[in-house]
């Protein structure tokens, strides 16, 4: 005679398996360990992500802060503009654009280098990663020649 399983309002159960058992709540395990990691992970991309974005537009504001300042006709109008350029540059960065400050070196001389040295300080405190940096304050350089039949005035 076969074993009937059914119940008394005649469902039928299987009998639990005797290895699965210990394995209960091992997922909730594994996710309690998990997630912290991937969302530490996740944020660490985020910051160094955040970092590039806001060098790439120093840098930028530097480049084209060298070559406004060599078309200028004097080293205060020279410094003035590439202040404002690297400025506009990096408005996008939070406080990056009002913190900026640039730096000429060389001789203001036809044929010569200028070089712009520009840098601006911005907060990495909104991210809230654990031992992050409060605030950064990345520096970029690039040089241009003054063109050699450029009229200065002295």
């Amino acid at each position: 005679m076969a074993t009937d399983l059914a119940g008394p309002t005649g469902s039928h159960r299987r009998p639990p398996r005797r290895g699965r058992r210990r394995e209960r709540g091992s997922i909730a395990l594994e996710m309690a360990f998990a997630a912290p990691i991937v969302l530490l992970l996740l944020a660490l991309a985020w910051t160094y992500g955040r970092v590039a974005w806001a060098n790439g537009h120093l840098e930028a504001g530097a480049r084209d802060a060298a070559r406004v300042a060599t078309q200028s006709r004097s080293v205060e109008e020279a410094r003035a503009n590439a202040l404002a350029v690297v400025q506009e540059n990096t408005e996008a960065v939070t406080g990056c654009g009002e913190t900026a400050a640039v730096m000429l070196t060389g001789t203001f001389e036809p044929g010569s280098t200028l070089t712009i040295r520009a840098s601006c300080s911005y907060s990495l405190s909104d991210i809230g990663l654990p031992g992050a940096p409060g605030t950064m304050t990345p520096t970029a350089t690039f040089s241009s020649v003054i063109d050699q039949r450029r009229g200065i005035s002295p």
